[in-house]
């Protein structure tokens, strides 16, 4: 049963245990804001996130189309208190870290607030799924983004006994404005009422103006998976035909959200003033392609789906065909680099194990193998 209590105890607990991190996200989300918000002193954007955050737990709930949020408006009240109170934080850097995101998303993007910028969310983040191998079922995962970003060892994946779901970003500006902004809990709803993804998905589509934008992989117990393209008011569902699947950042397969994703590009260049051949164009391609070799290389791993073979999809880099694991490489002279595979995890999903790979100072993740991670109490996928 899901109580005050025990969502204040369970956040705080987490947030007691990886407070660096919270502390390094929170910043990072604040110093993001702040270059997007370049005319706002520090105080006053916070004090626009927190009235943000006040006006999303208060906004109003149909409980007759989504009765599963009855009561949570004060379990999130008590998780939001509970990551203040591990993580050490003040309300503002709470609300920036809980609702940061959500307020660059909705503010940002839309084009209503702000200096709108196309690099400055990065790709963070590809994952790939196998389901079976000479391991069993394998999940990875590359974590894309600036070397800034902190990061911790992996954690078991699943959401559930039943299922896991890992996102990426899905990189839409000027994006639709959902109706609504109640910050419900769409991946712990999933987590409680959900046993297979065929449920997990429809619940997504129903709550699908209360989460995204992002790009979004669901497989469960059964080796169904889906991939989901996802804008704030929009939602692309592809099912695998035999288990395998991918999902990566910044791009879409889907045809009507890559239809809408490359027209919001347009508009976001029309926007900016920016012309044909211009730096957020090119990395724009450089993203659909990642998605086309991945799409080449799923392929190939489809004939020998080991262990071996994912860390090799996982971490591929060619000067011909592209990356998959990238390494801050620069795509127009003088431009910014672009992400770092900053972390490289493959999870062994029937042996309860991962291995990872991070990067540290100069060394690139790939090159840099971390200890394996054991999982003590988790429920094996057999």
């Amino acid at each position: 049963m899901w109580t005050q209590e025990s969502w204040y105890t369970e956040a705080k607990n987490w947030a007691s245990k990886h407070k660096e991190f919270v502390n390094k996200m929170a910043l990072l989300n604040f110093n993001m804001l702040k270059n997007h918000l370049p005319d706002k002193a520090d105080s006053e954007i916070l004090e626009m996130v927190v009235e943000y955050s006040k006006k999303r737990i208060n906004a109003p709930i149909d409980f007759k189309k989504y009765p599963e949020l009855r009561g949570v408006r004060e379990l999130i009240v008590a998780e939001w208190k509970g990551i203040e109170d591990g993580a050490g934080l003040d309300d503002g850097l709470t609300a920036v870290y809980t609702n940061g995101m959500n307020f660059y998303h909705r503010m940002i993007c839309t084009g209503k607030i702000g200096k709108m910028d196309g690099f400055s969310e990065k790709a963070k983040c590809s994952y790939i799924f196998f389901p079976d191998s000479d391991h069993g079922p394998l999940l990875a995962n590359n974590l894309d983004t600036s070397p800034e970003e902190p990061f911790d060892a992996p954690e078991w994946p699943a959401l559930n006994e039943h299922l896991i779901i890992g996102s990426v970003s899905s990189g839409i500006f000027l994006d639709e404005e959902p109706e609504e902004i109640f910050p419900a809990p769409v991946f712990k709803v999933v987590a409680r009422y959900c046993r297979n993804a065929t449920e997990a998905v429809e619940i997504l589509e129903r709550y699908t103006q209360f989460w995204g934008p992002c790009n979004a992989i669901v497989i469960d117990r059964e080796t169904r998976c889906a991939m989901i393209e996802k804008s704030a008011c929009r939602m692309g569902v592809r099912w695998s035909k035999d288990g395998f699947g991918f999902i990566t950042a910044m791009t879409a397969e889907h045809p009507e959200m890559n239809a809408y994703l490359n027209d919001r590009r347009q508009a976001s260049l029309k926007a900016r003033n920016l012309g044909p051949g211009c730096a957020d164009e090119v990395y724009w391609k450089k993203q659909d392609q990642r998605r086309l070799l991945m799409n080449e290389l799923l392929d190939q791993a489809r004939k020998n789906p080991t262990l071996e073979t994912m860390r090799r999809f996982i971490q591929f880099r060619d000067p011909v065909r592209g990356n998959v694991c990238g390494n801050g490489e620069t795509y127009v002279p003088g431009g910014a680099p672009s992400e770092y595979t900053v972390r490289t995890i493959i999870w062994l999903l029937k042996e309860g194990r991962a291995l990872w790979w991070a990067k540290e100072g100069n060394k690139p993740s790939y090159e840099n193998p971390m200890p394996e991670v054991k999982f003590e109490n988790v429920l094996l996928w057999e």
